[in-house]
């Protein structure tokens, strides 16, 4: 009986847990993505024996599981050279399905592997006609036929002479003409004519046949004989078709060979080389360099970078030892040597060190005046520049590589990378003339690749200037060569292109001026010496400025413009207004008629970003000079012997080599320089690759970690005997009392001999001998070291002091997390630090049940100490030695259990230990209880944790912490003067039906001395959910002293599903007082008078209080109310609003503004002022008004601008300056604000700080009304204005399925709904690893910072269904945040071609989403839920399908239409119906959703009953997908009831706030999300 995949073990010799099919094939995976081949293989193999290997017994899904194993394993095969094996895998895969399309494929790839070309032309076309729709055959097809083409013989074998009768060939030719049917006239494609004559181009011999013959080899004969059929015309009869085939296989064959010789001359191996010479007694050195050259070329031509690298420095050392004398190429060698580390580094993204080898390079060949080596420096230089995103400095090598190439392939290339780096600058005009020379080059070598590259860089950079008509014509020509091409990618980016280039000429932009912003430049001219200018009166010198904007058009250098003299070129400063270019990048002088200029530089301050910078000539201005490129200060490349420099006046600040950023500024305000010294020992093998770290340990500060990377004298560091100093600037440690020295164990040759290290800062000295190794192969295998000044470190292999006399049982817990790959091969050791002593490196290696694999992915694994007993313990380090393949572990947690005493210490760890992951730490040191990033003390764990006690002349026992520590200064004393209180608040929610709340509560208190503002209470004691039906919770926190507490304020903010809340009382405990607040109310915008705040008093029931009606008070007097709303997107607020007044007579509370003095019908819209007269006593001189809304209508949000209420009768007129959202999702959430006359709600309300002692006393005048009045805000300075602000950081992992085509190209979104908050729409772009996210079988984790959502209750993963590629198989969605791990379960596509055709999922918690089918096509689920709905005795109502009349209205606006499926759904009191789509009008129309168009449907359906809601939403699908619409009407036939849903706002992922789902309710317009 063959048991299920997840009960397979891979063998019965294999130790460790169980693996299943599924997972050792995502293991295979993985490791093929990481080009680790051999162990892809494995892991394939191990795949395979886990299945039967007898057809007869297997099921259909192990068949398939088998085809698709030998594939992968064949692929892999293909990838390290074996071939013969590829091919029986391919082979193999095709015995049970000859139609198996990916066994095709692979089949024909390994053939064409082996030289096979017309048996794999024979495949790649079988599998294309099986699946023409996949581009990988046809690209097989192409080289296939490419090989075949190029294929020459072999001129052993085949001997063509021109002797004999060869008239055979021309009857042929003749009889060929004789058959030959006549063509059919009409129209042809330009792609499909084709020229039947040859063109004929000359082949001149090589001009040095004796370096060609050195360079091609033994193919220097197949070039000799190619030379000779090209010559004998008789073979190669002119315009006979055997003549001209001949013809064209012996050029194409001299073309391939010739480029092949420019090629090889350009990377220069060692054995082809002109000047290589060989001495006789050289033979075994010889021999050795040109194998180990010949490995690193194959190394890096498979992509083994790793070992390229290694392997090249290997050679670089044996190379430096050798003798000149006798080795004469050892410094030609050492640059071909410099050149292939360069390219390792830059290809594993080291820039750094990818520049310093190629310039290296770069300074052998230009002390020699090779110009091979040269142009190969320059074009590798040019490469790292343009990589990093340095394109400056890119243009500034690659044009000094422009005389140097010699072939028009090289040119094209070169040309057009020139002109992508002149584009990122903004000079389109300059990227448009490179990629027109680009296109010349490239048509010369008939090179259609180049020729479609260049022709879109042309286009790109002509709509960006506006050229709109020349770029359609531009794009057009491009898209005719990429459909040539078959390169289906490229067609649709130019499609896209086209369109918006067609759209600019439609809206009329060709031909207008363009509408830019201006701007003034402030522009400083340093120059000691005058303009030479030439004899013309013309002649003159203009200023551009270049930005991400493009540019600013050209700028006059005088100061007036009118004036006929000219501009000397001496130093002046100028302001000039001209376009806005954006951000700066780079500038550029236009000359005409110029000798020379010797500018020094020119400053260009931006008036409008506040900006200034300084740029500086790359080159000297000249005669020859017409446009020269200036470049920010610091970006000038400094090349070696540089001849051109002498001709510049003065020296120009060069640019860095290095990279990497600046560390960031500590908090320390005080910045102490200190230089590291660094002896690296003599011994072979002493010098590291790997990153090194220091951390300083003082008795006042610690720095931690900070890296070692750019030594001083800006040389490779830590090589074998060097001595290197490495300076930063950093907080002051104090004494230092310690350091920790180590490196991450990166690189292949990691291992360190340090002899010492030495740290200077503050005039000090401080030594710290080593001598020893760093080295996880060497000695202890300690790879972080703990030294104490002048005292040299012990050898620790691991402790061991069980035999102290004080030793004692601790059993270790150790728990590795559940991850993919969290499992570790290294040795582990463990360190304990207590309040006694301290016992360090025990190795954790004999657990207790003798488990033979450790610390292996979900494992938990326990292990007995005997050392000495530590006393309370402080502190532990947990360490592996990074050793083994798989050396990364993510530990999950370390529990201690001291067995004698019974005694538990917890340590949370939650991260890696991995040299290649986050800070790449792999050594932590643990408090009990605390997570790793939660550690505050700054000390290491020895004097953190362990500290010796000594007695005093007393005989009492003191630390050794000095007395200055001990003493109190004054400010502590204030300091603890101010102690804060402790408040416990207890809220009693009442039980009836849905009094709980989902919304985010806070509490005011407002006392006699100080006030407590919007505390929030969020986290009950309990630790259940508070504010649930019927519970009493209790909350607490320290806060400032409020003296007597006189009234709270208790308000929630609206949000959640069930925001509204039945709050029985409050009670508040500080200080040995209990201050009762009944309540016995809603806090609810649908119940009573519709508040969420209310103030409250000690022991007094509050009133419900709907609008205040006090207009007929004795004393009442007119106010006039005018409020300002923002002119801002989405403003304006449907809500009711309210507001209050408090002065120093007495109050009016809640009169609701609804009746403006214009009888204006839509009030407080965006930018609108509504004035209201409001007839209420007269409360004095106005203190303070409350403003507040009750958050109704979906766009309740306000963003107000400011008051002003004029009392009519006293003409007295106070202002009230707003300028915030009063809105339950945005910033803190309020709704309701307290203002103050003149000052700000931030000024007023949430910052300001009053002491009792200066507070004034109240009159007693005073009436007991103004006791509710808003008191002054008295926040201390050390309050939160709020919680929103706090930042939550959450992990999103998303698994995608391991089917065919799961992964997907779209743009991923992430929507989390939480109890407190809702974060919408974040785009999951970046996953952590780098590389492209939603792949197959991937797993992706995303990482980013944002407001705490509360409990997480509902998410919505969707994707906008673009991208070739876009239907998505997503297997589950993670979300971990604040040590919570929720999994929402998915296992389904996401596609609109697949199931329920949804690319959007609202998801539970470990609930597996249900398919919803659109037109009533319901899962069996949902039919259930059906049933059950109208089986339930509270629902007695019939099923009863009724008619629906849908009317869609599509705006009327260019683009408005939609090609994607449009759904709806219906939500009503009785029942909702879901998902229908509206697909078959009433009038039959083909079109839907046209532009200005009104589309009718009717839907058969279950009634609703009265409609409170409707959800519109489409799929995305289609080319324009986007969709604005107008408005819905949805009609009830048989009652004859009309509901309509306003809308007027684009569906569209790429507008606005990318929503293509909306929920509407009648009569009620959407609120964009803010």
């Amino acid at each position: 009986m063959v048991k299920k995949d997840d009960e397979i073990s891979v063998s019965s010799e294999t130790k460790g847990p169980l693996k299943s099919f599924q997972a050792l094939m995502g293991e295979g995976e993985k490791f093929s993505r990481d080009k680790l081949y051999i162990k892809a293989i494995q892991s394939y193999t191990e795949a395979l024996d886990l299945l039967p290997q007898d057809d007869d017994k297997s099921t259909a899904k192990d068949i398939n599981d088998r085809l698709n194993g030998l594939v992968a394993r064949s692929a892999c095969y293909l990838k390290i050279g074996k071939n013969n094996l590829a091919l029986q895998d391919a082979e193999e895969s095709l015995k049970s399905n000859k139609e198996f399309t990916r066994g095709l494929y692979q089949k024909a790839e390994a053939l064409y592997a082996m030289g096979e070309f017309e048996l794999a032309l024979m495949f790649y076309h079988r599998g294309k006609k099986l699946r023409s729709d996949l581009r990988e055959f046809q690209l097989g097809i192409n080289k296939a036929q490419e090989a075949i083409d190029n294929s020459v013989g072999d001129p052993n074998r085949v001997k063509l002479e021109a002797s004999g009768d060869l008239s055979i060939f021309y009857k042929n030719d003749e009889e060929d003409a004789k058959k030959k049917k006549k063509q059919p006239i009409g129209y042809v494609r330009a792609s499909q004519r084709k020229d039947t004559t040859v063109q004929r181009k000359p082949h001149p011999p090589p001009a040095n046949p004796k370096t060609t013959k050195q360079l091609l080899g033994d193919l220097y004969e197949d070039r000799v004989f190619l030379d000779k059929i090209i010559n004998n015309t008789t073979v190669t009869k002119a315009n006979t078709k055997s003549g001209d085939a001949i013809y064209q296989l012996a050029s194409d064959g001299i073309d391939y060979l010739d480029g092949r010789t420019h090629f090889w001359r350009q990377q220069e191996p060692l054995y082809a080389r002109k000047s290589l010479k060989k001495a006789d007694n050289d033979d075994e050195n010889y021999a050795y360099v040109q194998r180990e050259l010949e490995a690193i070329d194959e190394l890096q031509n498979t992509d083994q970078f790793v070992d390229a690298r290694r392997r090249a420095h290997r050679l670089l050392e044996f190379c430096e030892r050798l003798d000149e004398r006798k080795f004469s190429e050892k410094q030609p060698v050492i640059a071909d040597i410099h050149s292939r580390l360069g390219n390792a580094y830059l290809e594993l993204g080291d820039y750094n060190k990818a520049l310093d080898y190629h310039f290296r390079d770069l300074t052998y060949a230009t002390s020699k005046n090779d110009n091979d080596r040269s142009s190969r420096a320059l074009d590798n230089l040019g490469r790292v520049y343009a990589r990093s995103g340095q394109f400056a400095q890119a243009i500034q090598v690659w044009e000094r590589k422009i005389p140097l190439a010699n072939s028009s392939l090289e040119k094209a290339w070169l040309f057009h990378e020139i002109g992508q780096c002149h584009f990122g600058l903004g000079d389109y005009e300059r990227a448009k003339r490179y990629g027109e020379r680009s296109y010349v080059e490239a048509v010369a070598v008939n090179d259609p690749v180049w020729q479609l590259n260049a022709k879109v860089l042309v286009a790109h950079s002509q709509a960006k200037l506006r050229q709109y008509r020349e770029a359609e014509q531009t794009f057009e020509e491009a898209l005719a060569l990429a459909r040539d091409q078959h390169d289906m990618a490229a067609e649709r980016a130019i499609e896209r292109a086209l369109k918006d280039v067609r759209d600019q000429i439609a809206k009329g932009a060709a031909d207008s001026p363009p509408d830019r912003a201006e701007t003034t430049y402030d522009i400083k001219v340093t120059s000691d010496e005058s303009i030479e200018y030439g004899d013309d009166d013309q002649s003159s010198v203009k200023l551009t400025v270049f930005g991400d904007n493009g540019s600013s058009g050209l700028i006059d250098l005088r100061g007036n413009e009118n004036d006929p003299k000219k501009y000397d070129g001496l130093s002046t400063t100028l302001k000039k207004k001209a376009f806005d270019a954006g951000k700066l990048t780079k500038l550029a002088l236009t000359c005409s008629k110029i000798e020379s200029w010797p500018l020094d530089s020119i400053e260009i301050t931006d008036s409008k970003r506040k900006t200034k910078q300084k740029f500086l000539l790359a080159e000297s201005i000249d005669s020859m000079t017409s446009v020269i490129d200036l470049y920010p200060e610091g970006s000038i490349v400094e090349f070696p012997f540089d001849t051109r420099k002498d001709k510049k006046k003065g020296k120009s600040k060069t640019t860095q080599r290095q990279l990497s950023a600046p560390r960031p500024a500590s908090q320390s305000s005080k910045k102490v320089q200190y230089t590291v010294t660094t002896k690296t020992g003599s011994a072979f093998g002493s010098g590291t690759d790997a990153n090194v770290f220091i951390t300083l340990n003082g008795n006042k500060q610690r720095i931690a970690r900070q890296q070692l990377q750019k030594s001083e004298s800006g040389r490779n560091p830590f090589e074998k005997g060097s001595k290197d100093d490495f300076k930063f600037e950093d907080v002051d440690v104090g004494q230092l009392k310690t350091i920790v020295i180590e490196h991450d164990n990166s690189g292949t040759a990691s291992g360190w001999y340090l002899d010492a290290v030495e740290v200077k800062y503050n005039g000090n000295t401080v030594k710290f001998p080593v001598g020893r190794w760093l080295d996880t192969d060497e000695g202890d295998k300690r790879i972080s070291l703990e030294l104490e000044p002048n005292k040299k470190p012990t050898s620790k292999t691991s402790t061991d002091d069980s035999n102290a006399p004080n030793a004692v049982d601790y059993e270790v817990t150790v728990k590795t997390a559940d991850k993919r790959g969290a499992g570790t091969d290294a040795n582990v050791f463990l360190s304990m630090f207590g309040d006694k002593t301290k016992t360090e490196r025990h190795e954790l290696k004999e657990t207790m049940d003798r488990t033979l694999n450790r610390f292996e992915s979900g494992a938990t694994d326990r292990f007995k100490i005997h050392a000495p007993d530590v006393g309370k313990i402080k502190t532990i380090r947990i360490e592996h030695d990074a050793t083994g393949l798989g050396a990364g572990w993510y530990a999950d947690s370390i529990e201690i259990h001291h067995v004698s005493r019974n005694e538990t210490y917890k340590f949370p760890v939650d991260r890696w230990l991995d040299a290649g992951e986050g800070d790449k730490r792999i050594s932590l040191d643990l408090e009990p209880d605390k997570k790793p990033g939660q550690l505050k003390d700054s000390k290491s764990p020895d004097t953190l944790a362990y500290q010796k006690t000594t007695k005093d002349p007393k005989g009492s026992e003191v630390g050794s912490t000095t007395d200055a520590n001990k003493k109190t200064t004054k400010a502590e004393e204030q300091s603890a003067s101010n102690k804060p209180t402790q408040y416990l608040i207890n809220v009693k929610t009442g039980s009836a039906l849905g009094s709980g709340t989902d919304a985010n509560v806070f509490i005011t208190l407002n006392g006699d001395k100080q006030r407590i503002v919007r505390q929030q209470l969020q986290k009950s004691e309990s630790g259940r959910n508070p504010f649930e039906k019927g519970s009493k919770d209790d909350f607490k926190f320290e806060d400032v002293d409020v003296g007597q507490l006189k009234s709270i304020v208790l308000e929630h903010d609206n949000t959640g599903m069930a925001s509204g809340w039945f709050c029985d009382s409050v009670e508040v405990k500080y200080n040995g007082n209990t201050v009762k607040f009944p309540v016995g109310r809603w806090l609810d915008t649908d119940e009573g008078d519709k508040r969420i705040s209310l103030e409250l008093e000690p022991n007094k029931k509050p009133v419900a209080n709907i609008s205040t009606d006090d207009s007929n008070a004795a004393n009442a007097v007119d106010y006039e109310v005018t409020v300002k709303t923002a002119k801002k997107k989405g403003a304006g607020t449907d809500a009711n609003v309210y507001l209050g007044m408090f002065g120093d007579k007495t109050k009016t509370e809640r009169h609701q503004l609804k009746e403006s003095i214009e009888r204006s019908r839509n009030l407080f819209e965006s930018g609108a002022t509504n004035r209201f007269k409001i007839h209420a006593p007269d409360v004095g001189k106005i203190k303070t008004i409350r403003i507040e809304h009750d958050g109704t209508g979906i766009g309740s949000g306000w963003y107000a601008d400011s008051i002003e209420i004029r009392h009519i009768s006293r003409n007295e007129t106070y202002t009230f300056s707003i300028d915030r959202w009063l809105d339950s999702g945005e910033g803190d959430k309020r709704i309701s604000l307290d203002l103050d006359p003149d000052s700000k709600p931030t000024q007023s309300n949430e910052s300001s700080t009053t002491n009792a002692s200066t507070t004034q006393k109240p009159t007693k005048e005073v009436s007991n009304a103004s006791k509710n009045e808003p008191t002054q805000a008295t926040t201390t300075a050390n309050q939160p204005s709020s919680d929103a602000n706090k930042k939550t950081k959450y992990t999103v992992v998303t698994k995608t399925g391991s089917k065919i085509g799961s992964g997907t190209d779209a743009n991923v979104y992430l929507t989390l709904n939480g109890d407190k908050n809702k974060i919408v729409r974040l785009h999951l772009a970046k996953a952590e690893a780098g590389s492209d996210p939603f792949e197959n079988n991937a797993r992706d984790e995303f990482i980013f910072d944002h407001i705490d959502v509360g409990q997480l209750k509902t998410i919505i993963i969707e994707h906008d269904g673009t991208g070739m590629g876009s239907g998505w198989y997503c297997d589950y969605v993670e979300v971990n945040y604040n040590n919570n791990t929720i999994k929402f379960p998915v296992e389904r596509w996401l596609d609109v071609n697949e199931g329920d055709k949804r690319i959007s999922l609202e998801l539970e918690p470990n609930k597996k989403p249900a398919a919803k089918m659109a037109s009533g096509e319901n899962t069996d689920e949902e039919k259930v839920q059906h049933d059950n709905f109208f089986d339930n005795e509270d629902n007695k109502k019939t099923d009863n399908t009724v008619e629906y009349e849908v009317t869609v209205k599509t705006a009327k606006k260019r683009g408005a239409g939609t090609d994607a499926n449009v759904y709806l759904g219906i939500t009503g009191e009785q029942n909702k119906v879901e998902r229908n789509q509206l697909k078959e009008p009433v009038d039959k129309s083909r079109n839907l959703f046209e532009s200005g168009a009104t589309d009718q449907f009717k839907i058969n359906a279950s009634d609703v009953g009265k409609i409170t809601s409707i959800r519109l939403e489409h799929d995305g699908s289609g080319i324009g997908a986007g969709w604005y619409v107008d408005s819905i009407e949805i009609r009830h036939v048989s009652r004859n009831e009309t509901y309509k849903f306003p809308v007027d706002r684009w569906l569209d992922a790429g507008e606005g706030d990318k929503r293509i789902s909306l929920d509407l309710e009648p009569d009620k317009k959407p609120g964009q999300l803010k």
